[in-house]
């Protein structure tokens, strides 16, 4: 299981999906229509803290000796890797501010809105980070190519606005076009990156692996789209069914990303 490197996949799907779950929540208070109680503004910013720490502390066992993983930020002048750690860091504490504001000072709309600004900022300059650690590698045609970027930007997109979506409609509020649209984006990206992925010789194309990505992120992201465009309410184990295919098929489309790399020999 080495070459499908679990936490390396976990840390990214999991902290591109907190920093989309920001992004799609920050565009639909934005609008002026936003109908979020002050109480489910809480605990879906709670669920994307939680979402963000998991996937940052999975990080750490990919490292040999993760009580050493302070010296990672020693490289920043010349390493991706040292500045993903710095960008990440900067993310989780981004996060916590606007978590903090949303739960102790619910009142201030512009500093949670500020803040939301600030967290997607970061967030998509954290996840381009991480994509040039793979890009830079000249030697792997799969990994040094644009749609390493593309792939986890749509990662980002897709998760973060079927959350929102899934947890409005469950709260019984209006899916705003923002979000349905937000996520159709996050579906034709995806089409475009496995498209052009599959292009590439040498794309690990595993059966049963490609077929669940497939239809746990496209068709079940399509689907999602089509249904919470017809504005019912999801109920609960159409959420879950939903949600988990999803995040799923983002997991094993990411084992498939370092798969047809790291299962190689030599690397590099």
């Amino acid at each position: 299981m080495n070459e499908y490197e679990l936490p390396l996949v976990f840390f990214t799907v999991l902290c591109q999906w907190g920093i989309g779950g920001v992004i799609a929540l920050t565009l639909y208070r934005l609008r002026p229509t936003s109908q979020m109680s002050v109480k489910q503004l809480k605990y879906l910013v709670l669920g994307l803290w939680l979402v963000e720490v998991v996937g940052s502390s999975l990080s750490l066992l990919h490292l040999g000796s993760p009580f050493g993983a302070y010296r990672a930020v020693l490289g920043l002048p010349h390493s991706w890797l040292s500045r993903e750690v710095i960008a990440f860091i900067l993310v989780n504490i981004s996060l916590f501010l606007l978590l903090a504001a949303c739960w102790l000072w619910p009142q201030k709309s512009a500093w949670i809105t500020a803040l939301g600004l600030v967290t997607s900022v970061v967030g998509i300059a954290a996840i381009l980070v991480s994509a040039q650690i793979y890009y830079q590698m000249a030697s792997h045609p799969l990994w040094h190519t644009p749609l390493t970027q593309l792939a986890f930007l749509s990662t980002a997109l897709l998760l973060g606005f079927a959350t929102l979506g899934i947890y409005l409609s469950c709260c019984g509020l209006p899916v705003t076009r923002t979000v349905r649209y937000g996520l159709l984006a996050g579906c034709l990206l995806l089409l475009a990156t496995l498209t052009g992925r599959y292009q590439i010789a040498g794309a690990s194309a595993q059966g049963i692996m490609l077929w669940w990505q497939l239809v746990g992120s496209m068709l079940v992201g399509g689907v999602l789209f089509a249904v919470l465009s017809l504005r019912p309410r999801l109920t609960p184990s159409m959420a879950v069914i939903a949600g988990a295919a999803m995040v799923s098929g983002e997991i094993v489309g990411r084992m498939l990303f370092y798969h047809s790399v790291m299962g190689q020999f030599p690397w590099f």
